[in-house]
């Protein structure tokens, strides 16, 4: 019997045995697990802060001057005397329609004038010899009374005349077409040769741009908190609360300006109530027409819990922030915030004075990871406000 085959096979087997156990002691001696790195994050404490609590409303701006200009006289234009866009002085001329007809028509009038004040000092000279001969009974006092009435007749004549004269000239002023305050004139809406109907054609927008009004609706729970600081501060009138304007790009306007007008009744389908603001706009920023975010600040500070805006997360449970616990974990905070100033958010709930809020490394932070940390510094008010 040929017994060369299995004495192969039991060596084979035996030599993936050796190298079975040559496996498992190279694995036993593998070198150990690097251990895991921490991540290192900012945080900032949380601390009470003394603010100046305010209120933000919709508003608009509104021309405290607003006319459509158009002529009194009838014509064709002649010339026009400003450049589109611009902004024009008071009186400038802007608009010149033919005065041929008016000046002939003045002429006419004045012809008329000198007519009726020769016939009337002829009259006059005719009543005062009939008082002298009617003294002497020469005339009868029927034709003392002609004489009275042909001079009173003439006067009436001569009065006429003068209005028709006075208003024949006023019209040929009326050809002339003058700024009647400073603003900014629109385009033209109507071109040399056109036929301008007296009253109708429209010939441009005039808006006075000093000063612009902002007009925004103050709602009722507003209004009532506003009526409690009045009372504890009576000496306070509502020109010395300060208005504020941010643009929709989030810039603010640099002028401050002063309510001057609120309305007698709050409405009865918004429950809010008219406000009216004036600013300056000594550079013609404010354009009426634009929509803005009204800022009213109120008198008096208090102090709240403020965090970074850039703190806060959002998800289908609501905002959050993560926190740095006594022993370095990274901690998920629910929290309810309020209002917000400049680059911080007033904190309503979640949180307490001495939490650890972390403000960078917030993507590389994982709730439960030790965490290392340090201070940041952050600025108030240094970033743009969103």
């Amino acid at each position: 019997m040929n017994t060369a085959p299995l004495v192969i096979r039991m060596a084979k087997a035996l030599g993936l045995a050796i190298a079975a156990l040559a496996l498992l002691s190279g694995c036993d001696n593998a070198p150990p697990a690097a251990p895991e790195v921490k991540v290192n994050v900012k945080v900032i404490e949380v601390v009470m802060k003394e603010v100046q609590p305010s209120n933000e409303f919709v508003g608009r701006t509104e021309a405290t001057q607003d006319i459509t200009i158009k002529s009194k006289v009838r014509g064709n234009l002649l010339k026009t005397h400003f450049e589109e866009g611009s902004v024009v002085e008071e009186g400038d001329l802007l608009f010149e329609i033919d005065p041929a007809q008016y000046e002939s028509a003045v002429k006419a009038a004045e012809a008329i004038v000198a007519q009726a004040q020769a016939a009337y000092d002829t009259a006059v000279l005719n009543f005062k010899r009939g008082e002298g001969l009617i003294k002497d009974n020469f005339i009868s006092q029927s034709d003392y009374d002609n004489l009275l009435s042909r001079k009173l007749q003439t006067a009436a004549a001569l009065q006429s005349a003068q209005a028709e004269w006075d208003n024949a000239k006023l019209e040929l002023g009326y050809t002339k077409i003058y700024a009647p305050f400073t603003g900014r004139i629109s385009r033209a809406a109507v071109f040399k040769g056109d036929l301008i109907a007296p009253d109708q054609t429209q010939l441009a927008d005039l808006v006075q741009m000093e000063p612009v009004w902002v007009n925004f609706q103050l709602p009722e729970k507003v209004l009532v908190a506003a009526q409690r600081i009045h009372k504890e501060d009576v000496e306070r009138n509502i020109g010395d609360f300060p208005v504020r304007v941010r643009f929709p790009d989030g810039t603010m306007f640099d002028e401050v300006g002063q309510m001057n007008f609120v309305d007698n009744r709050v409405d009865a389908t918004t429950g809010t109530l008219a406000i009216r603001a004036e600013f300056p706009n000594k550079q013609h920023v404010l354009v009426p027409g634009l929509y803005v975010t009204v800022i009213i600040e109120t008198p008096t500070t208090e102090s709240v819990m403020l965090i970074p805006q850039r703190a806060v997360q959002e998800d289908q449970q609501g905002r959050y922030v993560l926190v740095v616990n006594k022993q370095n974990t990274v901690e998920r905070v629910n929290v309810v915030l309020g209002r917000r100033y400049g680059v911080d958010w007033q904190v309503e709930s979640g949180l307490t004075q001495g939490n650890l809020v972390i403000t960078e490394g917030l993507q590389k932070a994982r709730i439960g990871a030790v965490v290392d940390y340090e201070m940041d510094t952050i600025q108030p008010f240094s970033e743009p406000q969103s």
